[in-house]
C-alpha cells in the first residue's frame, strides 16, 4: 500500500486534511490550473488508499502519517 499512498497528490492530501478537520474541501481557485473537483480528489484518494469511504481514507492517511 505504501507505493499507492506515495502517489497522493497535493490536492488529494489537502482534501483529506480538510475532512479530517471537519471542514468541507474547498473548490480550486479559478486562477489555479486544477480543474478537478474536491469530490474527484477524494474519490481518487479513496481508490489509492484502497478505502471504501472517505472516512476510512482519512483514517488510513492519518495512520500512515500522510495528514495530521
Amino acid at each position: 500500500m505504501k507505493d499507492q499512498t506515495e502517489r497522493l497528490t497535493h490536492p488529494e492530501r489537502s482534501c483529506l486534511q480538510s475532512v479530517a478537520r471537519g471542514q468541507l474541501p474547498s473548490p480550486a481557485k479559478p486562477d489555479g490550473n486544477d480543474q478537478e473537483s474536491p469530490e474527484s480528489h477524494l474519490a481518487s484518494a479513496r481508490r489509492k488508499l484502497m478505502a471504501s469511504t472517505t472516512i476510512e481514507a482519512v483514517a488510513r492517511a492519518m495512520k500512515m502519517g500522510l495528514i495530521d
